[in-house]
């Protein structure tokens, strides 16, 4: 059996991909999808909901210390985003 790269073993057994980059960057083009109706949850642009379910399958591990990001600081994010916080990521400006 060959391992995918990116993806390992959870504690429940299933496989977790992991984001490495900019935590930033990743809620913004999530909510890019979500804002384009590319990505629902239950059909609803549920930004939040979204986002707690994405956790379960995609860990976004942070570049500076190499740990997974808690679902709450994602929110978090997410929520300073959408109050327009992250202006130079909405806009496509990533460093």
């Amino acid at each position: 059996m060959t391992k995918k790269k990116n993806c390992r073993p959870t504690d429940s057994g299933r496989r977790t991909n992991e984001y490495r980059g900019d935590p930033k960057r990743y809620v913004s083009v999530i909510l890019g999808a979500i804002d384009r109706g590319r990505l629902t949850y239950n059909g609803d642009a549920n930004c939040e909901q979204t986002f707690r379910s994405l956790s379960s399958v995609i860990d976004v591990i942070s570049p500076k210390n190499g740990k997974a990001l808690s679902i709450e600081t994602l929110v978090s994010y997410e929520k300073k985003e959408r109050a327009g916080e992250f202006s130079d990521y909405s806009e496509g400006k990533f460093e």
